[in-house]
């Protein structure tokens, strides 16, 4: 019987006890949905989202500096129960200029690194419990005689680590000398002193890191280039985030990106130079079981024509990892040698087989690249930008939700009033809109003129003078809505007609006799934030 028992366990895998352990089933490839545009808010219309994570309370995402982009866009927090619907959580004194922001969540905790002030904005660390309503007064990094900046934030039971880039003076960073300076607290975010390591780079390869907290300790996987603009990456371990060593890197591969841990399995992305084709390289993910060795999963599957972004396998690139379920999901893109370019994801159940999913089938032609992702149960959040390389043109940030249970029966919801999506306050250069839930509106808008010259209507001050009511009913489609006036409104007398249009991020059309009145946004909506007058 001892044989036969022995046998059995070698088979299956069995518990101390020697009764067999049940292992949840693996999860298998999610199930997508893009959010439409018209339900993003009117600032992801340039939201270029660097980082992602997920709490028990809810989603959030956060926006990076990019040279290229406008410099009035500004960097933004922003949070979300279901993934759908997104509102700003930007902390009132967080700067929003030329800084990098990154998150990291654990429990129903969130983390936000970042930067405080603006002339010189010093590294600061927040933190929420009600999913951005209110944030805890910022934990400051010591003042620095150099130039430092926010690079990664990770969190876990064990505590918070906090990764940042230093640069020598106050001048332009000089980044062939850069380090990475590594601070860490306990879950009350006491930072303790910090601990240093050489990653020089170069403009446009600058120095950065991914940081992990796990049950075992603390993992930091530096991104650092040679003064021959070679990859010189290393992976260190802690035990308690004060004191790091050096851990081992895949001996086939010389370029490493991004790394995510599920139970005892890690997973590695990155590459290997290509023989074929100078300055490129060959995209690879590796997985180890605990702190084994590191094996590899052959290269990244390239998909199967005729689908889109099938495309040379140097041509993929692998932008952001996150487990999910009991595997793994990698996003980023496929660009082809014309420089066309469209969204890419891969899933593993395991982090040892990976499959790319469908691009088309899934609507992942309409972004150049995914750009980061979270996950919280069964349910995944994408972000993608839609931005062009190396230009200022608009971000046109995008959202897809995934499932992983997709046979789950949710409860179906109640269908939304007709109106829903109309009603509100939506704002233009010297007009606003409000709408009830029943249909009527008043419109607001500047006179030009001011009461201490002229009879009513005028304005006081930067108050509106002019006023007009009305009620609106369905269009023809969900996407409109039309009434009339009725009082005069600017030129046009009462009576008149007015149809309102849904438009992408959160925005509506207005036309009035079949004038366009132009794109109308939310209140405080930086997209809109130039309007003058107040209702």
């Amino acid at each position: 019987m001892g044989l036969v028992l022995i046998a059995a366990c070698v088979m299956s895998a069995c518990s101390p006890s020697g009764r067999e352990e049940q292992l949840p089933p693996l999860s298998k490839a999610p199930v997508w949905e893009r959010v439409p545009a018209a339900d993003l808010p009117s600032d992801f219309v340039d939201f270029e989202p660097s980082s992602m994570s997920s709490s028990t309370r809810g989603f959030f995402a956060a926006s990076s500096y990019s040279p290229s982009a406008s410099s009035d866009v500004t960097q933004k927090v922003f949070a979300s129960l279901d993934g759908r619907n997104w509102r700003d959580r930007t902390p009132s004194n967080m700067s929003t200029a030329a800084m990098r922001q990154s998150l990291a969540s654990h429990g129903s905790t969130t983390w936000l690194l970042g930067g405080q002030g603006f002339e010189i904005p010093r590294v600061a660390v927040w933190k929420t419990t009600d999913n951005g309503s209110s944030w805890k007064p910022a934990a400051l990094m010591p003042v620095s005689p150099d130039v430092e900046i926010p690079v990664a934030i990770a969190v876990g039971a064990s505590g918070v680590v906090v990764v940042t880039k230093v640069t020598p003076g106050m001048g332009k960073p000089e980044e062939e000398m850069a380090r990475l300076r590594v601070r860490s607290a306990d879950t009350s975010g006491k930072f303790t002193r910090s601990w240093e390591t050489p990653c020089p780079g170069h403009e446009g390869s600058e120095a950065g890191a991914e940081a992990l907290v796990t049950d075992d300790g603390f993992y930091l996987l530096t991104d650092c280039t040679t003064t021959d603009f070679e990859p010189a990456d290393k992976l260190f371990k802690s035990a308690d985030g004060r004191k790091w060593t050096p851990d081992s890197l895949p001996s086939n591969g010389n370029e490493f990106d991004h790394m995510a841990r599920n139970g005892s399995v890690t997973v590695l992305t990155g590459g290997l130079a290509s023989d074929n084709v100078e300055h490129t390289t060959q995209p690879r993910i590796w997985y180890r079981k605990d702190n084994g060795r590191w094996r590899t999963t052959g290269p990244l599957d390239p998909g199967r024509l005729p689908d889109a972004g099938v495309v040379a396998r140097h041509g993929q690139k692998v932008v952001a990892l996150t487990a999910a379920g009991t595997g793994f999901v990698a996003v980023g893109f496929a660009r082809a040698p014309d420089d066309s370019s469209v969204g890419a994801m891969w899933f593993s159940p395991d982090g040892k087989k990976w499959a790319k999913q469908r691009t088309r089938a899934n609507g992942f032609t309409s972004p150049r690249s995914l750009t980061t992702l979270t996950a919280r149960g069964n349910t995944i959040a994408v972000l993608a930008s839609h931005r062009y390389w190396e230009t200022g043109d608009p971000a046109h940030a995008r959202i897809w939700i995934g499932d992983l249970a997709p046979r789950t029966r949710r409860s179906q919801a109640p269908s939304p009033a007709p109106l829903a999506p109309f009603v509100g306050t939506w704002i233009w250069s010297g007009a606003s809109i409000t709408i009830a839930r029943n249909g009527d509106f008043t419109y607001r808008y500047t006179t030009l003129v001011q009461c201490s010259d002229h009879a009513p209507p005028c304005d006081e001050g930067e108050k509106m003078g002019g006023r007009a009511t009305g009620t609106l009913r369905p269009g023809h489609t969900s996407k409109t809505a039309v009434g009339t006036f009725n009082e005069p409104v600017s030129d046009e007398p009462a009576g008149s007609t007015i149809k309102i249009t849904r438009k992408s991020y959160k925005t509506i059309e207005i036309a009035v006799n079949g004038n366009s009145y132009g794109l109308f946004c939310e209140p405080h909506s930086s997209r809109c934030a130039g309007h003058v007058g107040a209702g």
